[in-house]
């Protein structure tokens, strides 16, 4: 269960730039997880929330931003979404596509409580 470790390293920066802020509360953790990363999103809410306890983000709620899995075809140049991990371009058949999202795993916003 890597989602602990992925919880965790949320928390380090979430807790880190609250302190540099000199934020009392965190209200909520904002994330966008692309489909490719591998992320069990039940089971990095889980691991959240029992890692927040007695921080300054323990009030926060984690809001997960499913990125779909996206492809630019290197043959045809279609643009197009992947619901599988067969990466063939649904216009001209290609395996040259090339991923432009899906993998990423980043912190898009971070809520605090207003003074």
């Amino acid at each position: 269960m890597h989602e602990a470790s992925i919880a965790q390293s949320l928390l380090d920066v979430v807790i880190e730039t609250a302190h540099k802020n000199s934020v009392k509360s965190v209200l909520s953790v904002e994330v966008n997880i692309g489909r490719l990363a591998a992320v069990e999103k039940n089971s990095l809410l889980f691991a959240f929330d029992a890692l927040k306890e007695g921080t300054v983000a323990e009030k926060a709620s984690l809001i997960i931003n499913d990125i779909p899995i996206v492809g630019k075809c290197n043959a045809c140049g279609l643009e197009d979404e992947y619901d599988n991990f067969v990466f063939s371009c649904h216009n001209c058949g290609s395996y040259d596509v090339t991923i432009i999202s899906g993998e990423e795993l980043n912190i898009k916003e971070i809520e605090v409580e207003d003074e």
